[in-house]
């Protein structure tokens, strides 16, 4: 799932050299990428500070955000299926999108056992992430049932060139 020729080695400096913006995470037990990047102008509506992609182990590819939220409550991420990005028109609808969603949930860092917000897009990404609620979601949305242990935590595996 992961290209080696877009993957620098996560070893020594490489790992906390990394920003979040090319943070590259997998899910062992499923083998679910999800790649950050930093959103497109068209997509920094709100409070969104983090692009998504996470790469399905069938090949299928679902897309998202995350949005911070000034301090004042916790970072929510959400994925999507089947939906544009965006319309001809401008930005989707979000009834539209509300129809497409695959998981929304609450984001932390886990950096030596202790859980903290998401870096912003410059600064280091952490070795691990932890998605609320992120495997029964995505089981019973895109997976269509328990046939695939998925977990909530994903680890840095990798820097995007």
């Amino acid at each position: 799932m992961i290209r080696l020729a877009a993957v620098l080695a996560l070893t020594g400096t490489a790992a906390g050299a990394c920003p979040m913006s090319l943070g590259i995470y997998t899910e062992p037990s499923s083998g679910f990428e999800l790649r950050f990047r930093v959103p497109a102008p068209w997509e920094q509506v709100g409070m969104i500070d983090h692009a998504l992609e996470l790469g399905l182990p069938d090949g299928r590819v679902l897309w998202g955000e995350i949005s911070q939220n000034m301090g004042v409550s916790r970072t929510e991420g959400r994925l999507y299926a089947g939906c544009p990005k965006h319309s001809q028109d401008g930005p989707v609808p979000e009834d539209v999108l509300a129809g497409c969603l695959a998981w929304e949930g609450v984001v932390y860092a886990l950096d030596g056992g202790k859980i903290a917000p998401v870096p912003f897009a410059d600064e280091g990404a952490p070795p691990s992430l932890v998605l609320a609620d992120f495997g029964r979601q995505l089981r019973y949305s895109v997976m269509e049932g328990p046939e695939v242990e998925i977990w909530d935590q994903l680890d840095l595996t990798g820097c995007a060139e």
